[in-house]
């Protein structure tokens, strides 16, 4: 398939962009105020969501579940439900981006997923756009990891965040042959980090939108990944960083895979979702109770470091 560019091409061009850059304006605020309440944070990509349902027809009619449908099938619930799952997407972005590489990473091999889907069904709108936004991020990528010469922040991964939202809600509308279930398998995994972080801290009894430092990626890097300990340097950070983003690949990596898979099966795509989930939360209570096989444990020169036992700055007790 040739991707050619039309006159409307064009105009949903700049559509995209605009309802991008309305996140990436906000998150640039946050950036440079270091201020933010979350209820703001979210209303804004929520705007952007809202005009991309109306300026580029992105908007979620079916999920492939009874009589949920039948609900979508009713604009303003359709209206209200592809506002609040593009917004997700573009929060869930920016909670994963915690270490060189991992967000864009990930979303890296989600625009390509999407990319090739596109072609397979012939739309050579979203296959340029995803191809566009793949390169864009991959070139980010080669600064960002492994020296983290720039990162993405909030205006950057909300960015990105929006535009492979809008794009899979166009791809899913546009083609019926494409699952619903497909974009939700590529972001599996900043979607059940950023659900399972809010269940964690409301049992704790905190706010859901309340940022810690008991994400995923944050106990692979203090429990997997122990460069130098102690005696590292500002460079043996920046390794440990990038190691354990490193570490992290391999969960997009199957993601992408699964997807790929099954892009037009919904039960398969549904099935392989909620395993991807179990996994997680066997993988982040292994973490946090301390079962890290040795032979995981990277440091520095390749030697295993002991792993620390329970007392040791035990989380344990932020999930009770």
């Amino acid at each position: 398939m040739v991707a050619i560019v039309t006159q409307s091409h064009l105009i949903l061009w700049i559509v995209l962009v605009a309802c991008g850059a309305i996140g990436l304006v906000w998150g640039l605020i946050e950036d440079l105020s270091k201020r933010g309440k979350i209820l703001v944070r979210l209303a804004l990509p929520g705007a952007a969501a809202a005009l991309g349902f109306i300026l580029l027809d992105a908007r979620l009619t079916k999920i492939d579940v009874p009589g949920i449908d039948r609900l979508l099938a009713i604009d303003a619930v359709s209206f209200a439900f592809t506002v609040f799952a593009v917004t997700g997407v573009a929060h869930a972005t920016n909670v994963i981006d915690g270490l060189n590489g991992l967000a864009a990473f990930t979303t890296m091999l989600a625009s390509i997923g999407l990319a090739i889907v596109a072609w397979i069904v012939g739309d050579s709108f979203i296959f340029s756009a995803a191809c566009v936004l793949a390169a864009s991020v991959g070139g980010f990528l080669l600064v960002n990891f492994p020296s983290g010469r720039i990162f993405l922040g909030d205006g950057g991964a909300y960015l990105i965040g929006l535009l492979l939202a809008l794009l899979s809600v166009m791809l899913v509308h546009r083609n019926s042959e494409v699952s619903a279930w497909f974009p939700v398998m590529l972001f599996a995994y900043p979607i059940w980090e950023t659900l399972f972080s809010m269940y964690r801290r409301k049992i704790r009894g905190h706010s859901t939108g309340r940022a810690d430092a008991l994400h995923l990626h944050s106990l692979v890097y203090r429990r997997v990944v122990r460069w130098r300990g102690h005696s590292a340097t500002a460079a043996d950070y920046v390794t440990r960083n990038s190691l354990a983003s490193l570490c992290l690949w391999v969960l997009p990596v199957l993601c992408l895979s699964l997807g790929l898979i099954f892009w037009s099966n919904s039960s398969a795509l549904q099935v392989a979702g909620v395993s991807f989930d179990a996994f997680y939360v066997v993988l982040y209570f292994s973490l946090v109770r301390f079962h890290v096989p040795a032979w995981l444990v990277i440091r520095a020169k390749g030697r295993v470091e002991p792993v620390a036992k329970p007392g040791e700055a035990d989380v344990r007790t932020a999930l009770r």
